[in-house]
C-alpha cells in the first residue's frame, strides 16, 4: 500500500520510469539497453575528446545508461589513440574505422558516407536504445547537457507519437542553415553558393552578412519549435524509429546536407516531424560567429592552410 501510494504520487508530479530528475537519481526504464546511444564522427578532434569522454562518465554515474559509436579517420593529432585508450578504460564508447570516407574529395559526399557507416553499425542496437543522438565531437558540447535537459528530451520524445527527433538550438544564436529545413524554408543550395563565392571575399562576406547572419538570427527563438529537418550541433532521435532513416542521396536529387537528406527519409518513413528545443542550449561555435569584415577575412585568412592542406591530400 505504501508503494502505492508513492508511486501514485510520483506519476501525479510527472516522475515516472521515464524520467525526470529526483533528488539527484535519472529513473530510466528497465525496457532499453541503453538510454542514449551517441553517433559521432572524429578527425582531428584530439582537444575535444577528454572532454565527451568525461561527459559520457558523468552521465553514466548519475544513472544514465550511455554508450558511444565514434567513427575515426585519418586523425594526425593522437584522436584515435585517445578514442582507443576511452574505450579500453571506460566501457562507454566504441571506437569505428571509417577510412572509406577518404575516398571521396566532395565533403557532403564524404560526411554521408561517414554518417551512413555509423548508422548502419547502430541499427542492431538502435531499437535497444530509448534514443540514438548524433552529435559533433569537434565542440565541448555534452558538457552542456544536463540531466534535466535530458530528461525533457526523452519526456518530448516518449510523450508524442508523431515527433521523430528533437534536436538543439544554441546561443547566442542558431547556427546550422545547411541542417535546416522546414515547410517554407530550405537552404538545400546554400553549400553551392558558398563553394562558389569562396574564391571572392567580399562577396563571400556579403553572403554571411545578407543571408546566413539575417536567417541565422530568425531561427533565434526562445521557445520550441517544429521543421522537417534540424541539427545544429546534436540531435536526439526515437531509438525505435532512428534505422527507418538513411544518409544516402537519392539519385534524381541534388546532394544537400546529410542530415537534410537523412531526415527526409524520416518524414517519408513515419510520416512526423521535428522539434528545435529551446532547453537544450549548446554555445555557438566560434567560427560561426557573426563578423565585421576585417574580421571575418581575418578568419578565412587564417584557415587558408588548412584548406590548401586538404586539397592537396584529396588531389
Amino acid at each position: 500500500m505504501g508503494f502505492l501510494f508513492v508511486f501514485c504520487l510520483l506519476c501525479s508530479l510527472g516522475i515516472t520510469s521515464f524520467g525526470l530528475t529526483v533528488e539527484g537519481a535519472f529513473w530510466v526504464s528497465k525496457e532499453y539497453r541503453y538510454d542514449v546511444l551517441f553517433l559521432a564522427l572524429a578527425r582531428n578532434c584530439a582537444k575535444t575528446i577528454p572532454n565527451f569522454v568525461s561527459s559520457l562518465a558523468r552521465m553514466s554515474g548519475e544513472g544514465i545508461r550511455v554508450h558511444a559509436l565514434v567513427g575515426e579517420n585519418g586523425s594526425d593529432d593522437g584522436t584515435r589513440y585517445l578514442l582507443s585508450a576511452a574505450s579500453a578504460s571506460t566501457g562507454l564508447l566504441t571506437v569505428v574505422d571509417t577510412a572509406v570516407m577518404s575516398n571521396s574529395t566532395d565533403r557532403l559526399e564524404r560526411m554521408a558516407l561517414g554518417r551512413q557507416l555509423l548508422a548502419d553499425r547502430a541499427k542492431s542496437l538502435s531499437t535497444s536504445a530509448r534514443v540514438v543522438c548524433v552529435i559533433d565531437v569537434d565542440e565541448p558540447f555534452l558538457d552542456h547537457v544536463s540531466a534535466t535537459a535530458l530528461n525533457v528530451v526523452l519526456q518530448k520524445l516518449s510523450s508524442c507519437d508523431s515527433l521523430f527527433a528533437v534536436s538543439a538550438t544554441s546561443k547566442p544564436s542558431y547556427y546550422d542553415l545547411l541542417a535546416y529545413e522546414d515547410e517554407h524554408t530550405s537552404f538545400h543550395d546554400l553549400e553551392e553558393r558558398i563553394r562558389r563565392l569562396r574564391g571572392n571575399p567580399y562577396r563571400y562576406y556579403m553572403l554571411f552578412k545578407n543571408t546566413i547572419y539575417p536567417e541565422q538570427d530568425r531561427l533565434t527563438r526562445t521557445f520550441d519549435f517544429t521543421c522537417t529537418s534540424a541539427f545544429n550541433g546534436m540531435c536526439f532521435y526515437k531509438g525505435e524509429s532512428y534505422h527507418f532513416g538513411s544518409y544516402r542521396p537519392r539519385a534524381d536529387v541534388p546532394c544537400v546536407c546529410e542530415h537534410v537528406t537523412f531526415n527526409r527519409s524520416m518524414v517519408a518513413a513515419t510520416g512526423g516531424y521535428m522539434e528545435v528545443n529551446a532547453s537544450l542550449v549548446l554555445p555557438m561555435p566560434k567560427e560561426h560567429g557573426r563578423r565585421t569584415l576585417p574580421g571575418f577575412l581575418w578568419q578565412r585568412l587564417r584557415k587558408l592552410p588548412a584548406f590548401v592542406s586538404s586539397k592537396v591530400r584529396f588531389s
